[in-house]
């Protein structure tokens, strides 16, 4: 019988306050687009969204999942900071990063009596998990020079990266289920593991939303939702799934 005292997760001393829609994509959370890089990469052409019938929603083709084994349109660890996604798929002989016009592209757009609106507001949710992820456009976005009335790609990238670190509540912990509990602790010090040059500081901020999805950590994309997975009074328009693949 093995007597070896078991791991246990760690929590914040504090109740961590989930970021509203508004501060999902605040634009002083970012560095500047000129530190990472002086020049921004030159615009790629993309697939037009009238790629699909008029009365269905469509995601912008950066965002979209593509049927196995295609190479997905980002390359992206949702851990890592999304400064560092490459172009997959949707890359060009000129670059492999994402330009500032390809963060402001709009997200998604719904149908209303046959015409394609951009979305202003997308909840983002993860199949078998109790999480979603609201975001709306940020006021003060750096890869754009104005606000732009909708949910961009950069909005989305961003927000869903802020959303995951945000601390998992004890309180929340405990009501979980014994097995997504278990699920959690054994997410939580893996993510420790992998990370040894921060350890100290992963400790202090304890579980995170991160940690809900393991080793499911690669981006595929998002799709608009079902109506047997659309979340109790969220309407259907909002709603997009995240796909996720085992990390590299």
């Amino acid at each position: 019988m093995d007597t070896r005292p078991k791991k246990t997760v760690r929590f914040v001393n504090f109740h961590p306050r989930t970021p509203s829609p508004a501060s999902v994509t605040r634009h002083n959370d970012y560095p500047s687009w000129s530190a990472i890089n002086a020049a921004p990469p030159s615009p790629h052409s993309y697939p037009a969204f009238s790629a699909a019938p008029a009365e269905d929603a469509m995601v912008d083709p950066l965002l979209d999942v593509l049927p196995p084994p295609a190479l997905p349109p980002l390359l992206w660890d949702i851990s890592i900071h999304p400064d560092n996604i490459r172009l997959g798929s949707a890359h060009s002989p000129a670059s492999t990063r994402l330009a500032h016009s390809d963060l402001a592209r709009c997200a998604a757009r719904t149908s209303v009596k046959n015409a394609r609106l951009p979305v202003r507001k997308i909840v983002l949710i993860f199949p078998g998990i109790p999480l979603e992820v609201e975001v709306t456009p940020a006021a003060d976005a750096y890869w754009s020079s104005r606000p732009l009335p909708y949910v961009t790609v950069g909005d989305l990238l961003y927000g869903l990266y802020k959303a995951l670190r945000t601390s998992v509540a004890q309180a929340e912990y405990e009501h979980l289920d014994p097995d997504l509990r278990e699920s959690l602790r054994i997410s939580f010090h893996s993510r420790l593991n992998r990370d040894p040059q921060h350890h100290v500081q992963n400790l202090e901020h304890g579980v995170r939303r991160i940690d809900y999805l393991g080793e499911r950590r690669r981006f595929l994309g998002i799709r608009p939702a079902s109506g047997r997975e659309l979340p109790p009074s969220r309407r259907s328009e909002e709603v997009y799934v995240v796909e996720l693949g085992r990390g590299a």
